[in-house]
């Protein structure tokens, strides 16, 4: 039923853009319908199936580095005070740098291949899951806290068994803006160094005025970036089940 409403809510939004070109009329120069862009994808599916699968491989591999990174860095800002002291003010000095200045530095490191575009994925990706990561394991119940210690569990059964289960659901839930992130990080690292991928699509299109090819990457960037949240969301569930009946 949820799956079917969010079917729905797409295509009346694509109903409603058409709809909209077609009252104002906008030149081709300055705006297309969605028609248009599925022209286009249609006329050319393999120039944008292996840039698709570009985009997606950087994609991931910074969502996964990420994740892992995040995941890391979150726990060892719980369980180290002295961690915590040195590293979360320099963490979020970190986060407010635009992480676009950050790509021209990974493409001087790595170079202008794929692992330039998924680190700069990665950096973009990394701070939702250290914060939420942190959040989980500082949430933990006092009682749960205190029933380990009363059945003497070391500290890594305390850990495993307690402190990261009680965490999922947050850690998750950084994942999921995480996820959407790493695309867009992918894009921004084509975008200054890149000769393949959606975010040379747009660029190619941007320098030729070629709207339909642009508005057709733009659509499968936000199908990349929803199927892949809802991946995520998905698998959050099955790890997380008592949050869903908590609910």
């Amino acid at each position: 039923m949820a799956a079917a409403k969010a079917v729905a809510g797409i295509v009346g939004l694509f109903v409603l853009w058409e709809l909209l070109v077609r009252i104002i009329d906008p030149p081709d120069y300055l705006f297309v319908g969605p028609l248009s862009a599925f022209a286009e994808l249609t006329e050319r599916p393999g120039y944008f199936a292996e840039n698709t699968f570009v985009t997606l491989q950087e994609a991931l591999a910074g969502f996964a580095l990420g994740t892992a990174l995040g995941v890391l860095c979150g726990a060892t800002l719980h369980y180290s005070s002295t961690a915590r002291s040195f590293l979360y003010p320099a963490l979020i000095a970190i986060d407010t740098i635009p992480k676009v200045a950050l790509a021209p530095l990974f493409i001087v490191w790595f170079g202008f291949g794929f692992e330039s575009k998924a680190f700069v994925a990665m950096a973009i990706a990394f701070f939702p899951l250290v914060i939420n990561t942190f959040d989980g394991l500082s949430s933990v119940p006092h009682e749960l806290q205190e029933l380990a210690r009363i059945n003497r569990a070391s500290a890594w059964k305390k850990m495993v068994k307690i402190d990261f289960v009680y965490a999922i659901p947050s850690i998750f839930s950084g994942a999921k803006i995480s996820i959407s992130l790493a695309v867009g990080g992918a894009v921004v690292g084509e975008f200054i160094a890149g000769s393949k991928g959606l975010g040379y699509v747009i660029l190619l299109a941007n320098s030729q005025v070629d709207l339909p090819s642009m508005f057709a990457a733009f659509i499968v960037l936000a199908a990349i970036a929803l199927a892949l949240f809802f991946v995520v969301d998905y698998a959050g569930r099955k790890l997380a089940p008592w949050k869903n009946h908590a609910k």
